[in-house]
């Protein structure tokens, strides 16, 4: 009779599988790493996409009260009202969207319109935005010359308000 060698046999399961401290601990710096770089790119992103938003709802507002002047013959006359809907009138709803009007703007507040007969200006104002002023000069950057005290989009010393001025 012939006799095989023995074959060393290998179970599976006698040796432990898994990762050591070691490599849990370079994954979790990896990561870790990777988001301190890539956080402050990811915030800069927002901002610029809701300041972009902001900017873009002002520039649809303007269109919207210089069609209303073009066709009645000039700007509706400045509205206060306390709450966050303050329209000038009820014909604007036929120029823009009163929704997104009396919604809380992207930069904090709402947007109010300040008619030629109490101001020296046609504007439209964010009353009581809550954005840091670094902030508001980026958004003044998209709409205008990056400087809040002077261009179409600026800080009215008069009220303290940002205004996008239509007509002076």
């Amino acid at each position: 009779m012939k006799s095989y060698p023995q074959i060393e046999r290998h179970d599976s399961h006698s040796r432990r599988s898994g990762f050591t401290m070691v490599e849990i601990m370079i994954v979790v710096l990896t990561i870790a790493l990777l988001s301190a770089i890539a956080l402050p790119g990811f915030r800069k992103a927002r901002t610029q996409t809701l300041l972009t938003g902001v900017a873009n709802d002002i520039k649809v507002f303007g269109d919207a009260f210089d069609l209303y002047a073009l066709e009645r013959g000039g700007y509706p006359p400045d509205y206060h009202m306390g709450g966050a809907y303050n329209l000038p009138n009820t014909a604007m709803e036929e120029y823009l969207d009163a929704e997104k009007w009396a919604a809380t703007t992207g930069v904090g507040g709402n947007y109010n319109w300040e008619g030629p007969d109490a101001y020296p200006y046609a504007g439209i104002s964010i009353f009581g935005a809550t954005a840091s002023e670094k902030v508001m000069r980026q958004l003044d950057d998209i709409l205008d010359d990056g400087n809040l005290n002077s261009g179409m989009f600026r800080l009215v010393a008069a009220n303290s308000r940002y205004t996008y001025i239509l007509e002076e």
